[in-house]
């Protein structure tokens, strides 16, 4: 961009407000999207109503076995519930990792620290196979032993990039072929695009297949194949 473009663009920034900024970057998180599941061959032209229909998809090919299902980000539990439903196995593993403390540090300009705080409290499901982890990332995922498991269906629902990027670096080992990786605000070129874009370079031979999309590609669900 030459010089007097930028110029004029510092000067024409004097007079937008924060909440005009928001707005044109979420205008760029979308194109960016959009472009980077294109540039990566994934075809998004099928989309999904909503995530239920998403979790649906991979249910029908995996709820029968014994699921490792890892979710961070559990917020009040509506996503937990939604799978406790969708996996059958008697012997499904479910774990939910949170700090219910809210978000460690600011996403964006309506989310700030502390956002998504449940006040310490975890939801309260009547499925045994459910069980919470409670704390930083950082500081349980180091002492996590998984169960043995079929397969895994690892939810990552953290929105932060810093956060993301904590669960794909301390889980790759157990992102084998046959794994499933959902995300839940995808659409963020900031952050849990910019994330799992990294953790894809760091594994350029590693395939993944598209599973599901939803409309505004915010929460999107791969398989590592190969």
């Amino acid at each position: 961009m030459q010089r007097y473009v930028k110029a004029l663009l510092t000067r024409v920034g004097v007079h937008v407000s924060a909440r005009a900024i928001h707005r044109m970057n979420a205008a760029l998180n979308y194109l960016e999207v959009g472009r980077w599941m294109a540039a990566h061959g994934f075809d998004t032209s099928q989309r999904c109503a909503d995530r239920r229909e998403i979790y649906e998809r991979i249910a029908e090919e995996v709820g029968r076995q014994r699921v490792l299902y890892l979710e961070f980000g559990v917020h009040r539990g509506e996503s937990m519930r939604m799978w406790s439903n969708l996996l059958r196995h008697p012997e499904a593993a479910l774990h939910g990792f949170d700090s219910f403390e809210g978000l460690p540090e600011d996403w964006n300009l309506d989310d700030g620290k502390g956002t998504f705080s449940t006040g310490g409290a975890a939801p309260v499901l009547a499925d045994s196979r459910v069980k919470f982890v409670r704390g930083w990332f950082a500081a349980t995922l180091p002492e996590y032993t998984p169960p043995a498991h079929e397969r895994l269906v690892l939810h990552l629902d953290a929105d932060l990039y810093s956060s993301t990027k904590t669960v794909l670096d301390a889980l790759e080992g157990l992102i084998v072929p046959g794994s499933y990786v959902l995300f839940d605000e995808f659409a963020d070129r900031l952050h849990e695009l910019r994330a799992f874009d990294e953790f894809l370079r760091m594994h350029p031979s590693w395939r993944f297949r598209l599973v599901g999309v939803d409309t505004i590609l915010a929460r999107v669900a791969f398989e590592r194949v190969s």
